[in-house]
């Protein structure tokens, strides 16, 4: 059937099978992204796919080590505060993302699954700090062992410091996804992204587009604007990405998805 974001989730389980996961003590991996313009080269679900490719990837290494998981239906309608001037960036109020979220998490615990991690490969500071907000709010407020789980590195560098239970900071070198742009600031539809969807969906990513793109080569100057979002970013980066998309590298970029899946499912080991 080709490629599907629902693949090996709950949407395609049916109820009695969900139930004997649960019985069995499963917890729950809940993707979080958006659904958002990725350049003339990548499809627009391209955050929401790559996060689930990965959850699926978790879920492969904790079922080895003897743990039971379920893959939550994925959650794609999330704040795009920086590209949002694009056609195709759909972007909800933090209030509406706080309120499905809080209700599908509801879902999840009153099914009986008791730990539940939230994963997010979107990098828009509004939306990652609304999902911070999101998990202490249920941790503390609502006693839910939900968790917001990222790269020490990537919570850091949207100033995302605090150490708390809720918050699982996985130890995890950035340094070869960063250097995938070569000298380019690649950061948005650029190499990394670029060499993951050709990596694990192929049919949504136009290489031969890519190839032609040229580096934006932003300096930090206008990276700070750029993340202003509106019509700055949509000036700085008239075709939507940022970064070298034509930089494709798929051994690199399947090193970086076999160290983050394992570093992620062994700290999710610790927790259950």
């Amino acid at each position: 059937m080709g490629y599907s974001i629902f693949q090996n989730t709950m949407v395609d389980m049916t109820y009695p099978q969900i139930e004997e996961e649960i019985k069995n003590g499963a917890c729950a991996l809940l993707p979080i992204s958006v659904v958002e313009e990725h350049g003339p080269h990548l499809c627009t679900g391209t955050d929401i796919y790559l996060t689930q490719a990965v959850c699926g990837k978790i879920k492969q290494q904790l079922n080895a080590m003897g743990k039971p998981v379920l893959i939550a239906p994925p959650f794609y309608w999330g704040i795009n505060s920086i590209t949002n001037s694009f056609v195709g960036s759909f972007t909800i109020s933090a209030e509406t993302m706080e309120a499905l979220l809080l209700d599908i998490l509801e879902n999840l615990k009153k099914w009986g699954i008791h730990k539940i991690f939230m994963l997010n490969f979107h990098g828009d500071y509004v939306h990652i700090r609304k999902i911070a907000e999101i998990a202490k709010k249920v941790y503390i407020e609502r006693k839910t062992e939900a968790y917001f789980i990222n790269s020490k590195s990537a919570f850091m560098q949207f100033g995302i410091t605090e150490e708390v239970p809720y918050l699982l900071n996985v130890p995890l070198n950035q340094n070869l996804l960063s250097s995938m742009g070569g000298d380019s600031i690649d950061i948005h539809a650029g190499a990394a992204e670029t060499s993951w969807m050709m990596l694990d969906y192929e049919e949504l990513a136009d290489s031969d587009i890519a190839k032609q793109l040229k580096a934006t080569n932003l300096s930090m100057d206008d990276l700070r604007i750029w993340l202003h979002g509106g019509n700055s970013a949509k000036e700085i980066t008239p075709s939507g990405y940022c970064g070298n998309p034509a930089n494709i590298d798929l051994d690199a970029i399947q090193r970086i998805e076999k160290e983050t899946s394992e570093a992620f499912a062994s700290y999710i080991y610790k927790v259950l």
